[in-house]
């Protein structure tokens, strides 16, 4: 599985305030994805303000830190050839999230 790693900037914010703003992001998809997506599942790490997600064609880990969100794991063959839409999906959920 090719690797995917990336850091995501979110200046002016703490660890705590991006992990809050991911998490209840998490609990709101959970919520509202009825298994369109695939089966995902999520381990929230409120101490160490971590995410793990594991679902068949992506592994992954983030940890917030104090502005900046660290990004690594692995992707399917098939979802790594969407790499470039999966950045944009990410900078424009950020974009929208942490707007101020």
């Amino acid at each position: 599985m090719p690797s995917y790693q990336r850091t995501i900037p979110i200046a002016g914010k703490s660890a705590a305030e991006i992990y809050d703003r991911i998490s209840h992001s998490i609990e709101k998809f959970q919520e509202k994805d009825s298994g369109k997506f695939g089966k995902f599942e999520f381990k929230l790490d409120p101490a160490k303000k971590t995410v793990r997600l594991e679902s068949s064609h992506v592994t992954a880990d983030l940890q917030c830190r104090d502005g900046e969100v660290l990004l690594e794991g692995k992707l399917s063959f098939l979802v790594a050839a969407f790499r470039g839409k999966i950045d944009a999906g990410i900078d424009d959920w950020v974009g929208r999230a942490f707007k101020t």
